[in-house]
């Protein structure tokens, strides 16, 4: 074997073992990057194990205020039970033609506050669409006796003098006036303590136009009584007005 050779070998040596040494190298090296993304996805899934998850509405889309949501404004993603905010409604059916009164992003949670109607929002925020708020002081014995309660339906019974052409007196008149009010709330001052008083008015939901008759029938000076109704009984009530003459004919009239 010539010098030459041999350091041809030699070198051929060297670079084999290089070759089987990077070799090694890799193979270590991918096998241990393996083993971390094992752990790491083992890790993962025992962490997903132990979070329990709920499936939330959120907004499929930017919503804005003002028109009933539908089931294309929602869908559901999953939340950990421990970031689930308090607020957030958790049903898509508490969700179906709900108004919002302010707008909601893409992927978020839809908070009971931003929904028309919800306790705790501004009263305004409470009131429906088409409807005013009209607060009627207390002056019946039905509503001193505090036997009406947020939430019932009353009608307005009103006497009144009867006027003639010439602006002088024929007597008076009973009638049945405005029906089915919805009282929203019956308002009540409370004391230092928090405790509530003696009922001081009726805040009443109507549409405008009953509401105006209402504060016109408030301003007549006749005397004015309220008679709580059924939730039962929804439809008007049939009862013609009473006068003095027909007080007359039907029980002080000898027969």
């Amino acid at each position: 074997m010539t010098r030459r050779t041999g350091w041809l070998l030699l070198s051929l040596g060297l670079v084999l073992a290089i070759g089987a040494g990077a070799l090694v190298y890799i193979i270590l090296q991918q096998q241990s990057e393996a083993a971390t993304r094992a752990a790491r996805a083992q890790a993962a899934a025992e962490l997903a194990q132990q979070v329990q998850t709920v499936p939330l509405p959120v907004a499929a889309r930017a919503l804005e205020p003002g028109r009933p949501l539908t089931t294309e404004d929602v869908v559901l993603k999953d939340f950990p039970v421990d970031l689930v905010p308090a607020s957030a409604v958790t049903s898509t059916v508490d969700l179906e033609s709900r108004v919002l009164i302010r707008s909601v992003g893409e992927g978020e949670t839809i908070q009971r506050s931003v929904l028309l109607g919800e306790s705790g929002t501004t009263l305004s925020q409470q009131i429906r669409q088409g409807y005013v708020l009209f607060a009627f002081p207390v002056v019946d014995l039905m509503s001193q006796s505090d036997l009406v309660q947020d939430g019932d339906r009353i009608d307005l019974f009103l006497t009144v003098p009867v006027t003639t052409p010439d602006g002088s007196t024929a007597g008076r008149v009973s009638a049945l006036t405005l029906q089915n009010i919805e009282v929203f709330k019956v308002l009540r001052p409370t004391d230092e303590e928090g405790n509530p008083g003696a009922a001081t008015a009726l805040l009443c939901s109507m549409q405008p136009a009953d509401a105006v008759m209402l504060k016109f029938i408030k301003d007549s000076g006749g005397t004015i009584d309220f008679a709580l109704r059924s939730p039962l009984d929804v439809d008007p009530f049939t009862a013609p007005p009473v006068n003095d003459g027909d007080l007359n004919a039907r029980y002080l009239t000898s027969q």
